[in-house]
């Protein structure tokens, strides 16, 4: 997969992962089996992302890591310092 593919990826784990964990945090004065059904999936769903970033958040031209930069992203590896965007 590309970057840009890679990145919407984990944006959307980190999108799910709050909304579970939000929605847990709402139904804790309902129903308190369902609040701790969303919070455990929140928490699974954190450790998939966490995994997901270190196995797939790398240099397409050298392999490293490319670190926890998922805001606008970043034009070259901090490692090979090759373009990102290519």
């Amino acid at each position: 997969m590309k970057l840009k593919q890679e990145k919407k990826v984990m944006l959307a784990l980190l999108g799910a992962m709050a909304l579970s964990l939000l929605t847990g945090g709402i139904l804790v004065s309902g129903s308190a089996a369902a609040a701790l059904l969303f919070v455990a999936a929140g928490v699974v769903l954190f450790f998939v992302f966490i995994a997901y970033n270190f196995s797939h958040w790398r240099c397409p031209h050298c392999g490293e890591y490319l670190g926890w930069d998922l805001g606008k992203g970043i034009p070259f590896c901090p490692h090979c310092h090759q373009r990102l965007d290519k």
